[in-house]
């Protein structure tokens, strides 16, 4: 861990901000950026016919690029921020006005958002509306990242908003008023008078960083309207489905079974632990506590149970570097560094890779690129910075709307693999330093559906009260739960100096003397690296391979049958070999198709022998400069011999 360094801590809401008088400051003019998902608007029958008074635009193409139109504001539209003592409270009252404005055809009709407003929505504390100029709400925006730039106090913004459709557009589009229908993203830029008000004294914020003794924990939380800054629940959202070949192959239909759906969480978190977190945008400078500019990593996936109870991992996304924290419920004001006791959220639609008003550096990458028990970016040589020079590369990060986003294939969610199946998705943050692995994972059961036009949708199933669908922790914890796993089912963790797995075993009783044993092996974090050595160290760390797991076996006695081999795609030529000879059934992966990090295997066979806790066996890969490692650890095996009957690991 980093040594200590004393820092600004945290304090509770409600204790800080009964320190400080509650006030309001002004902020106006600046720019206004809209961004639409050309998908969303393509699966609508929604175009932009006109855009004018913009000084920027990138007209979107669907699969490949977002529409993103800056306006300028106008100086006489003035929007109330409200606070107490030196912390953002809520959005007032008033408005920011574009000076300019977008036409938007949808069937049957159109709307012209000439000098469309900016405004609060009622109810709420950092919500917000896009209005048209006779104040009818066209839009609605939420999961804010907000603050002010810097010190001074000059420039406010709300940025990497998910955009959706108002009840009255949805009315307007015949459909259901509630649908929750997302289709880009907001964020403005203003000008700012809070300078000109008397500052009061920061909230003594101390707290260390990681360091020997204390925790540090970044636990997943599941927000809604009851408990979050936002009326808008943690949602799953379908953005894009696209037949092959990716991004041009054409819309999804109603008949499609090849094409593509991308989906993306919202994600929300708290630090629930004692020290301090790094959380700065990458390329953005050396830092404290590691000299380098450190984050948290995201990704996500999702898996499909059968009607048979058989779990296969049917998608995963890439990685998502975070940059920004708004350290919300709590008194600490820098956007970098996330204190005990506070919060952040990032939207479904920017972890789809969107930024507003911000960076354009892009936030996506390959998960090849992270030591992910250590938390560590490669940098050097990575899809941003590929000669090393510390800058990041122009034109880098993904090339269109698919590229590192989670792809699920349409056939994995409809008939016959969706018949009685339930599916799950996880989403987790690598956080350096954390103490405490699985509360920074998170997994909801959803309902993909789609409807006659081909078009998809996720519905989020409830199932665990008080949050509703969101359970803590990982999805095999949820296939067999390791404190109470049931008969004939275990599910216990490998750790190594390298990174920890979950092996799940679960054996069902066919009848007339057959048994059918599954395994699923999940790599949480494991990977086997080179390291440059020119390139040895961070900021500067360059990873010339990174490996995962390429072996599994299971002792056997006598014959078995039926063998099956579940990874997370559904090519045939990567699926690993499987051979059954010298007492054990031996599954290997073919060149290039070890279990990486974050990913999950399921294997099975069915045996004539009865269930004994025995010992499996697990490879980690070679490197091309180091060699393979062997592991061990107790699972269900279908062996007669004495010893296992006893059980040991």
């Amino acid at each position: 861990m980093a040594a200590s360094a004393p820092l600004i801590a945290a304090m509770p809401l409600q204790e800080s901000f009964a320190l400080h008088s509650s006030g309001t400051w002004l902020v106006w003019g600046g720019e206004i950026n809209l961004i639409f998902n050309p998908d969303a608007l393509r699966d609508l029958g929604i175009s932009v016919s006109k855009v004018h008074g913009d000084t920027s635009r990138i007209a979107g193409v669907p699969g490949v690029r977002y529409e993103s139109i800056f306006f300028p504001a106008r100086e006489s539209g003035v929007l109330e921020v409200r606070h107490l003592g030196n912390k953002i409270s809520s959005i007032g009252g008033g408005g920011l006005d574009a000076a300019g404005g977008v036409a938007l055809d949808y069937p049957g009709g159109s709307v012209d958002l000439s000098g469309f407003r900016i405004r609060a929505a009622a109810g709420t504390l950092f919500d917000l509306e896009v209005t048209d100029s006779q104040g009818v709400v066209w839009f609605t925006a939420d999961h804010a990242h907000y603050g002010f730039h810097d010190e001074s106090r000059k420039s406010f913004g709300m940025n990497n908003m998910n955009l959706r459709l108002s009840s009255h557009f949805l009315e307007v589009l015949g459909k259901s008023a509630d649908l929750d229908q997302g289709i880009g993203a907001l964020g403005f830029n203003a000008k700012s008078a809070a300078d000109n008000a008397a500052p009061e004294p920061e909230a003594a914020c101390t707290a260390p960083w990681p360091t020997a003794g204390l925790t540090t924990d970044i636990q997943m939380v599941y927000r809604d309207a009851a408990n979050n800054w936002t009326v808008r629940d943690d949602t799953i959202k379908y953005l894009r489905c696209s037949l092959p070949p990716l991004p041009s192959g054409g819309a999804c239909t109603a008949s499609s079974t090849t094409g593509k759906v991308v989906l993306a969480p919202d994600s929300s978190l708290i630090n629930i632990g004692q020290t301090a977190v790094a959380w700065y945008e990458k390329f953005s400078g050396n830092f404290a506590p590691y000299s380098n500019d450190q984050h948290p990593f995201l990704i996500w996936n999702l898996y499909r149970v059968d009607a048979n109870g058989r779990i296969k991992q049917i998608a995963a996304s890439a990685t998502k570097h975070a940059f920004l924290t708004i350290n919300y419920k709590c008194d600490c004001s820098d956007q970098h560094i996330i204190y005990p006791t506070c919060e952040d959220t990032y939207a479904y639609q920017n972890n789809d890779n969107t930024t507003t008003g911000g960076s354009p550096k892009g936030t996506l990458a390959p998960r090849s690129e992270i030591i992910p028990s250590q938390a560590k970016w490669g940098r050097c040589g990575s899809i941003y910075d590929s000669n090393c020079d510390g800058s990041i590369d122009a034109g880098s990060g993904p090339a269109n709307l698919y590229q590192y986003r989670m792809q699920v294939a349409e056939s994995d969610l409809m008939a016959p693999l969706a018949t009685g199946s339930k599916y799950y998705f996880e989403y987790w943050y690598i956080v350096r330093d954390d103490q405490v692995f699985y509360n920074t994972m998170g997994h909801r059961e959803i309902a993909p559906q789609k409807n006659g036009s081909g078009v998809w949708s996720v519905s989020l199933v409830n199932n665990v009260s008080p949050d509703f669908d969101f359970t803590q922790g990982p999805v095999i914890n949820r296939w067999i739960n390791p404190v109470t796993p049931g008969t004939n089912a275990a599910n216990v963790e490998l750790s190594t100096p390298l990174g920890r797995a979950r092996i799940a075993s679960k054996v069902t009783d066919l009848g007339g003397g057959q048994w059918r044993y599954e395994y699923s092996v999940m790599n949480f974090d494991y990977a086997h690296v080179d390291i440059d050595p020119a390139h040895p160290s961070e900021p500067n760390l360059k990873l010339t391979a990174n490996v995962g797991f390429d072996r599994f076996s299971v002792p056997v006695s006598g014959s078995v049958s039926n063998l099956r081999f579940d990874d997370v795609d559904n090519d045939l030529a990567n699926d690993w070999t499987a051979s059954a000879a010298g007492g054990q059934v031996t599954w290997t992966s073919a060149s290039g198709s070890a279990l990486s990090w974050g990913m999950m295997n399921h294997f099975e066979f069915t045996s004539t022998i009865a269930p004994v806790t025995g010992t499996i066996g697990l490879r980690g890969g070679a490197t091309p400069l180091q060699g393979a490692i062997d592991y061990s650890q107790s699972a269900l095996v279908p062996f007669s011999d004495q010893i296992f009957k006893a059980g040991f690991e």
